[in-house]
């Protein structure tokens, strides 16, 4: 088996139910964070996660989770406020958004205004 992954997934929509799922039964350790309780649900009854109802922009929060021992984090929600506190954290979250967004100017070789600095 490969190497055991810990992972921390903030946000239980479609996307971030399906990676959490998909890596837990895989048999890696999958925290899960949605500040909807109900929204955890959707993991459904096989989820061999743990989840935490709690806002994943929190940094007390991120900490509970064990953030900092964390392999991995997946930024499944659609505030990127979560990604840029991340950032100044020092840690590179994994967000789908950015990445959609980023294929999304590649494949189209359109471009897209470039930030004030």
């Amino acid at each position: 088996m490969a190497k055991r992954a810990r992972i921390i997934v903030v946000g239980c929509s479609l996307f971030g139910c399906a990676v959490a799922q998909a890596l837990s039964a895989a048999g890696h350790d999958v925290i899960v964070v949605d500040m909807q309780e109900d929204a955890l649900d959707g993991l459904g009854p096989d989820f061999d996660g743990e989840t935490l109802t709690g806002d994943g922009k929190s940094a007390l929060v991120l900490e509970e989770c064990g953030v900092r021992r964390a392999t991995h984090l997946v930024a499944a929600t659609d505030d990127d406020a979560l990604a840029d506190i991340l950032d100044d954290m020092g840690i590179a979250p994994i967000c789908p958004h950015r990445i959609c967004e980023d294929e999304f100017f590649r494949l189209t070789g359109l471009t897209r205004k470039e930030a004030d600095l």
